[in-house]
């Protein structure tokens, strides 16, 4: 059976299209540990609302945290609830959630180009760079990203849809996915949908669909799933509204206020680098869904639809005053539907690649990181760099197979197409993806500097219920995740400007000289510094009361009080007390020390 008359008739390809997806999104979730800030902030959140209960004001390490609604931290507090904290079920909804997006490109590909091309889309989409590294990342873009698709989609399916009954069920859909979309994100859940939409309606002259999408009961739909959080936190707190909508909406986007800025061009380097290796082929993309001129810009619709889409937003974070990379997702879906509309029908049909420009940028780009792999690790400096040269032989392996994979691939790109055609290209090109996506990914796994996890496993083996940990001079925001408790965040604002202003945080928040009272004091308690700051501390000749329990690169972890093990040796390595005599050795049974049992 050829290839085009599998994709078209077999029931069983979409099945396992989604089982292979599915496995791709899943693959070696929890192999990293929780990265700082961002996974252990929206660990810690939705840790703390199950913890308390309240599931209306969110807090990280006990303040008022604001910046975001809640419908990422509800989602990540029912994997507490259910499955407990571990990195891959705190990862288990981002990844979820990219499958029900590739899921929905899969579905609009097939609606409007047919079932080969919903499948090419959804696996461009899979294997682009960004998506998949926010597949495996938790924050809130990609449930973001996920919601807007998916009332774009809807609204899209409404104005195509010849049934006017179900034109207004798709239309309520898309409010629905809107109204979802705010909770991930605020405002722009709602603004930008609807710029896409009325952008496209003045483009097309397609007016009378403006009736449609603002039905009424879809509106209502809207109010209802979108309005009650906000009601609540406005009711709790008196600064909610003028924070929330003026600081975190407003000054966000029209001021530096949150130093991310950025040029205006930012995101055209991250859209070339996050959406490889499909970059070369948006250029075949997007001229041919661009229409021929003017008049005849209508003749496309859906095309337009998606171009709009794409430029809207693209358009609306660039000249914003806040940029971050993950900010531009939501316009990956469109251009995957888009590049796959021109790849799909040259594979199912086996033609030639007569798509150059993607397979040489794709053969260029990959190439060159293949080649650059052996270049890179005869550099000396690459050594003797702290973060990255103690894991260079741990990884060689992996990193010099990826060499090979991503030259192997660029090579069948160039030559294998001439005999296979545009078959070979995309299976060259979609194995480098995933397969170059998933080395990275192990990589990462495996090389991980700047997690505070081995600090925090030392203090979970001997710390008891109630006993206080420290963060001082940073909040280390994997550290709460790992120790499953709030700390005190010593000499640090971190987050808390707000925050502080609303409650009483000082158990939680506050200066060194009110903490050396408490370190000080009689009862056991921890701290984790930077290496380099305790470096300082030692050659100024501060440490008082310091049992060293771990160090790493990173980080180095502190009791007050000697701890002692099963076997009755004490474990600081060393101990630290300036008003000891040099050959001090605290025993077991001295005031406050720690005997742990076998």
């Amino acid at each position: 059976m050829k290839l085009d008359e599998i994709l078209k008739g077999h029931r069983a390809v979409p099945l396992l299209f989604a089982a292979l997806l599915a496995l791709f999104f899943l693959f070696d979730i929890g192999g990293r540990s929780v990265s700082s800030p961002d996974e252990g902030r929206y660990i810690e959140i939705p840790r703390e609302m199950v913890e308390t209960g309240d599931y209306v004001l969110p807090r990280l390490d006990g303040v008022l945290y604001f910046e975001k609604p809640p419908l990422f931290y509800w989602l990540e507090a029912s994997a507490v609830k259910v499955l407990g904290i571990t990195e891959g079920t705190m990862r288990l909804w981002p990844a979820i959630l990219a499958f029900i997006g590739c899921l929905m490109t899969y579905g609009i590909g097939r609606r409007f180009y047919g079932r080969t091309a919903g499948l090419v889309s959804a696996a461009i989409l899979a294997t682009t760079l960004l998506y998949y590294a926010l597949a495996r990342f938790i924050i809130l873009d990609m449930l973001e990203s996920v919601t807007m698709a998916a009332s774009l989609f809807a609204f899209l399916l409404s104005a195509e849809e010849k049934d006017d009954k179900r034109a207004i069920w798709w239309a309520r859909a898309g409010h629905v996915a809107a109204a979802l979309a705010v909770l991930s994100k605020g405002l722009i859940g709602f603004v930008l949908p609807g710029a896409v939409g009325l952008v496209w309606i003045a483009l097309s002259g397609r007016w009378s669909f403006v009736r449609r999408a603002l039905c009424p009961s879809g509106i209502l739909l809207f109010l209802l799933i979108a309005t009650p959080w906000h009601v609540l936190a406005a009711m709790r707190n008196h600064d909610f509204l003028w924070f929330y909508f003026v600081h975190e909406h407003l000054m966000r986007f029209t001021t530096d206020v949150h130093r991310r800025d950025g040029p205006i061009y930012y995101f055209v380097a991250i859209l070339a680098v996050g959406f490889l290796p499909w970059t070369g082929y948006l250029w075949h993309a997007v001229k041919d869904a661009l229409p021929s001129g003017w008049k005849t810009r209508g003749e496309k619709p859906v095309e337009l639809f998606f171009l709009v889409w794409a430029a809207v937003i693209f358009v609306f974070f660039s000249v914003s005053s806040s940029k971050l990379p993950p900010y531009i997702l939501p316009i990956f879906p469109p251009l995957a539907l888009l590049v796959g509309r021109v790849v799909a029908p040259r594979i199912e049909a086996g033609l030639p690649d007569a798509l150059p420009v993607g397979r040489y940028f794709f053969a260029a780009v990959f190439g060159l990181l293949g080649l650059a792999v052996p270049v890179a690790y005869a550099v000396p400096a690459l050594r003797a760099n702290g973060d990255v040269g103690p894991y260079l032989d741990v990884v060689k392996p992996l990193v010099f197979t990826m060499s090979a994979l991503f030259i192997g691939a660029s090579l069948a790109a160039l030559f294998l197409s001439r005999r296979f055609g545009m078959r070979a290209t995309f299976v060259s090109v979609i194995v480098a993806g995933a397969l170059g996506w998933i080395g990275v990914s192990l990589v990462a796994s495996k090389a991980d500097p700047n997690s505070i996890k081995p600090v925090a496993e030392v203090i979970n083996k001997y710390r008891q219920h109630g006993e206080r940990v420290a963060s001082v001079g940073t909040l280390f925001y994997d550290l709460p995740v790992y120790i499953k408790d709030k700390v005190i965040v010593v000499n640090n604002r971190a987050e808390f400007d707000f925050g502080m202003t609303q409650e009483d945080v000082s158990q939680y928040v506050m200066q060194m000289d009110d903490f050396s009272k408490l370190w000080n004091g009689h009862d056991l308690m921890f701290m984790v510094v930077r290496t380099n700051l305790f470096e300082t501390w030692k050659a100024q000749g501060m440490p008082l009361h310091m049992c060293v329990i771990k160090r790493t690169e990173r980080a180095i972890g502190l009791s007050n009080y000697p701890i002692f093990d099963g076997k009755g040796q004490m474990i600081c390595d060393p101990w630290y007390d300036l008003e000891d005599k040099p050959d001090f050795h605290p025993k077991d049974g001295d005031q406050q020390t720690r005997h742990t049992p076998e």
